[in-house]
């Protein structure tokens, strides 16, 4: 699955956030700390630190970007019996595309430099690797310059975490977000749930006054110029059908757009370019 257009995406993202930017969006991150998580990995240039193993179930996934590139986790399930090291051959040999026996699992999404991020996933049993897709300002994805790690996912005491009680449900299909009600300002519980026929993702963008998705998505088209009109909110990564994740955001009064920049299995194209985004006002 080849995300050069998301990577160029992102990357004008972080180049446009100022100082300012980055604070708040720490700030915002701060406030979200309370609650019963207990899983905590740290992202830097280029790597993760964090555990080695965790017990299987539901368990709420924080990551703390202390990078100075915008940074993600995507969990990846290994499958056929491949191991890491599989993984790295694989991405070493082509490093633009996730090899076919990988399971997308979910993640907390991209998040500023300074910030914090979580969502709850539901791990099962299994080998594993977390991952950041999002490439650097030449086009390398992360995973390439080593921010990569294995994971085993194996029986045991879980860790506490209760069902999260969503405020809101976003169902994806091919290729729409449907959500169940509008959105209000303040902290958010939201439940992302994949009705569709291929893996999607999430990412939550608040756009400038008078901008559009379509603004933002143009602003990285050849020839043109400026920063895009948004900035990054939240969002989970890639979840395969079926599938359902959890994520925690602070909604400030404004307009905000939602983007599915996974690559269609059939066009190969991001399913952007397929209809799959939505715009919402918060009040």
């Amino acid at each position: 699955m080849r995300y050069t257009l998301y990577g160029s995406l992102l990357w004008l993202f972080v180049e446009a956030a100022s100082a300012a930017a980055w604070a708040g969006s720490s700030q915002r991150s701060a406030e979200l700390r309370g609650g019963d998580a207990t899983v905590m990995f740290v992202a830097h240039d280029y790597g993760f630190r964090g555990p080695d193993r965790l017990p299987a179930g539901l368990t709420t996934v924080r990551i703390v970007n202390e990078g100075r590139d915008l940074h993600h986790i995507q969990f990846l399930k290994l499958l056929q019996g491949k191991s890491a090291a599989d993984f790295r051959a694989a991405i070493a040999a082509d490093p633009s595309r996730l090899p076919a026996w990988v399971q997308y699992a979910g993640g907390p999404n991209a998040h500023l430099p300074g910030s914090l991020a979580s969502a709850t996933v539901n791990l099962t049993e299994g080998d594993y690797v977390l991952m950041c897709w999002i490439p650097d300002k030449n086009g390398v994805p992360h995973v390439a310059l080593g921010m990569q790690k294995a994971l085993s996912v194996r029986g045991g005491k879980p860790v506490k975490v209760s069902q999260p009680k969503p405020s809101i449900v976003i169902t994806q299909i091919d290729y729409q977000f449907v959500l169940s009600k509008r959105v209000e300002s303040g902290l958010q519980t939201i439940e992302v749930i994949n009705h569709g026929t291929q893996p999607h993702e999430l990412v939550v963008v608040k756009l400038a006054a008078g901008a559009t998705v379509k603004d933002v998505l143009a602003s990285f088209a050849p020839g043109a110029s400026g920063p895009p009109p948004g900035e990054l909110v939240s969002g989970i990564t890639g979840i395969e059908k079926g599938e359902r994740v959890y994520f925690t955001g602070e909604f400030e009064p404004g307009r905000y757009g939602l983007i599915c920049f996974v690559s269609d299995v059939v066009s190969g194209r991001p399913h952007f370019s397929h209809g799959m985004t939505t715009e919402f006002t918060v009040e």
